[in-house]
Order: structure tokens, then sequence, then C-alpha cells
């Protein structure tokens, strides 16, 4: 079982550090970044993971989340990314639904990323009448093909701006690309 240490930092604050293994039910992605605050009344998150989409040219990012309190039907979540040096947002597509589940139980909900680069990401739940509720900060992501160079810069800014960031870009590029060169 692959053990990872990573430390997050959104805004100042520390949002996750600790050692992330498999996440709590069986055969699923192990968050990537854990992230260990409230997203709601009803969640709990518990990280953050991507995964390349078999168009080997979008992400999906997964948000990982523990039930508090089970309503019927599920609140929606949404994300928005802010691409670097930019303060303009755009809104990542859900992958699929969001079924009910027990309180207790972890929730992993999908959202797909379109375009490489690097994000500063946010989570939030959609209130009934769809309007949407606060945010909650995820922290910046890099995600690219390493032979390009959106991927090269989006990784040095990484580094500048959160380590941590920087090496979990790295770990989701062994797993996405085994076989490249990697900064």
């Amino acid at each position: 079982m692959a053990i990872t240490s990573l430390c997050a930092v959104v805004a100042g604050g520390a949002i996750g550090c600790g050692r992330v293994a498999n996440a709590p039910d069986s055969g699923a992605v192990a968050p990537l970044i854990r992230i260990d605050r409230p997203l709601g009344s009803d969640l709990q998150l518990a990280g953050l993971s991507i995964a390349m989409r078999p168009d080997r040219r979008s992400w999906t990012v997964v948000v990982h989340s523990k039930v508090r309190r089970a309503p019927d039907p599920r609140p929606q979540l949404w994300v928005h990314a802010y691409p670097q040096a930019s303060q303009e947002y755009f809104t990542l597509s859900p992958a699929g639904t969001f079924p009910a589940a027990a309180v207790g139980q972890f929730v992993r909900d999908g959202f797909v990323l379109d375009r490489a680069g690097a994000f500063n990401l946010y989570v939030g739940v959609a209130a009934a009448d769809g309007s949407l509720g606060p945010a909650t900060g995820l922290g910046w992501i890099g995600v690219g093909d390493p032979d390009t160079p959106e991927y090269h810069a989006a990784y040095r800014f990484l580094q500048e701006a959160d380590d941590s960031r920087a090496d979990a870009m790295l770990l989701q590029t062994q797993r996405d690309f085994p076989g490249a060169r990697l900064p």
C-alpha cells in the first residue's frame, strides 16, 4: 500500500497534513491531498485526488468527503477553478451524479477539468434552489502532459506557491505517465 505524506496550505492556513493511505472503503482511490474541514452541514472533506481521463487531455478531480448528515436527495456540489494569474473562474462539470449516502459513509464526487495548467480550486454545496453556497478552498493543483510547456509552467508555479502541491503533481504524473522524464 502506497502512503504519502503531504501538507497543503490555502490562504495562509493549513488545511491538512498527515499520512494518506487507501480510502476507508475498499477499492477506492486514496485522496492524493488530504483536506480535513467541514463542507456545509452535511459533509466533512477528506481530500482531493486527480485522475487522467481516457482521452489523455482532461482530468477528473475527485472530492472525497465523509457524510455527517444524510439528506435525500444529497445536495449537489460545485467546483470552481481559478487559472494561475486570473481572477476569473470557470465551473467544472460534474462527472456523475450525487447519489444518497448513509451517515459515516465516504463519497467521491468527480468533476471534469478539461484544460492543463495550475488552478486554485474551491468547492461548495448548491442549495435546493440552485444557488451557490459558501466556497471552501481546496487549494492549488497542477495537471498536464509532461511533454508540454503548460505542464512545466504549472509545475514551476506550484513549486513557488506550495511545494506540497508540486509534490502531489509529480506523484500524479508518475502514475499517469510512468515512463515520463519529470522535473
